[in-house]
């Protein structure tokens, strides 16, 4: 049952509702009224029928809150509506419409740059890869990248730009800046830091990759349409897989020996012999932590990792380095740096000093996980238990191993034809 008053200030001053909203209606305009929240604030509202007739929709309006709308501005704003309606204008569609149209000027108005700002603040913080790590918080390391792609080379190129209106072309000329160095610097970030920025086909790439990202983002919260990095041309990024031979291995094991006897690169050797038992990405080793590993067992549970959760067998030989690290009070990791509870950081600079130790200028740290894969490609393992020991989750990443499994299969249709030949040669009983 309505509730019919009539309406002064005294009343919405005065008036108290019990536990839930309530609405009281004013005698003169008939559909005006003033809504009563249980928090204490009041709205003025008008109810009625759009055009005549009982076919004809009914629509209900909140034309103002009290007191910053004074009951006769609201009186005024409501004979406005009610006459407007009687005669068949939808106000309620039209104030969304009016609504909606200023949205959309919004977004026309919005700059690469500005969506890059939102997009950092909210999808960027989590993965969008397939597999386990679909939705999880990315690390610190991978939001700090996704960071510098977008002010060192989204921005530089087409952050001003409108998204209204970029176009594939605008996005394929960021592409070939990057990849001629024109957004490259060098310059002095902090105190003891610089940010050298080369760019290059490869960086070009990922940047396409990143602002794609950035515009399915814009698409899901519907500030576009259609994604204009669509069909951008990506230079393909060359794989680089370096393995060490016999020789090369065998000075590396030489240099190790030697720096080993020096304190302060005992724990960087350390941790790059792990790396070359085990073919482990470098911080997983790094970060490895007490709790982790199994030594009864034989392997290593990753809580974190490029791939999600996993476990990995470990050698006796890599778990005996892992054994021999000496534990520190209060620290959960294997390798802990001079900072409370942290994790080592210093194996860049030692294995720059590998590398010119040994001569060995083009090996990166990754490339030691590529010699691992390499071996046991070499000497027989099938690509499903590469992908295993390396914890890979797809098994096209493992396939670029099959040209080692394929030299291994040639081995023994060679062994096969010999044992052929052997017998073929045997004199008849």
């Amino acid at each position: 049952m309505k509730r019919t008053v009539r309406l002064t200030s005294k009343v919405l001053n005065t008036y108290q509702p019990n536990t839930s909203d309530l609405i009281l209606w004013d005698e003169s305009p008939k559909g005006f009224g003033a809504r009563f929240y249980a928090n204490g604030k009041i709205a003025f509202i008008v109810q009625r029928r759009i055009g005549s007739g009982r076919g004809a929709k009914q629509r209900k309006i909140t034309i103002g809150r009290y007191p910053e709308v004074s009951l006769v501005q609201a009186r005024k704003m409501a004979l406005d509506a009610i006459a407007k309606m009687q005669f068949g204008n939808d106000v309620v569609r039209q104030e969304r419409d009016r609504i909606a149209a200023e949205e959309a000027a919004k977004i026309a108005e919005l700059t690469v740059a500005e969506l890059c700002d939102l997009w950092l603040e909210t999808d960027a913080k989590r993965s969008r890869m397939r597999g386990p790590r679909f939705g999880t918080l990315r690390s610190e390391a991978n939001l700090k990248y996704s960071i510098s792609q977008v002010e060192r080379h989204i921005k530089p190129t087409v952050g001003h730009i409108k998204i209204s209106k970029l176009t594939r072309k605008d996005i394929e000329r960021m592409r070939d800046d990057v990849s001629v160095g024109k957004t490259a610097v060098d310059v002095k970030t902090k105190k003891h830091g610089r940010a050298r920025v080369t760019g290059g086909e490869g960086t070009a790439g990922k940047t396409v990759r990143t602002l794609c990202s950035i515009l399915n983002y814009a698409i899901r919260e519907e500030l576009l349409a259609v994604n204009p990095a669509a069909g951008v041309r990506i230079p393909s990024c060359r794989k680089i897989e370096r393995y060490l031979t016999k020789a090369e291995q065998a000075r590396l094991e030489a240099v190790l020996c030697n720096m080993e006897q020096e304190a302060k690169y005992q724990k960087g050797c350390a941790i790059i012999r792990v790396l070359m038992l085990t073919g482990c990405r470098r911080n997983e080793i790094e970060s490895l932590k007490w709790s982790e590993i199994d030594f009864e067992r034989g392997f290593v549970s990753f809580g974190k990792s490029k791939t999600g959760a996993k476990v990995i067998p470990f050698s006796s030989a890599a778990l005996d380095i892992i054994a021999a690290q000496p534990r520190l009070m209060n620290c959960d990791y294997v390798f802990p740096s001079l900072k409370i509870n942290d994790w080592y950081k210093g194996l860049a600079k030692i294995w720059a000093e590998v590398r010119n130790r040994t001569g060995l200028h083009d090996v990166r740290i990754h490339d030691l996980r590529h010699n691992v894969a390499s071996i046991l490609a070499s000497n027989g393992a099938s690509l499903p238990m590469i992908g295993a020991m390396l914890g890979h989750t797809q098994a096209e990443t493992t396939a670029r191993y099959a040209h080692l499994t394929n030299h291994t299969l040639s081995n023994l249709a060679e062994q096969a034809a010999e044992l052929l030949r052997e017998r073929s040669s045997e004199k008849p009983s």
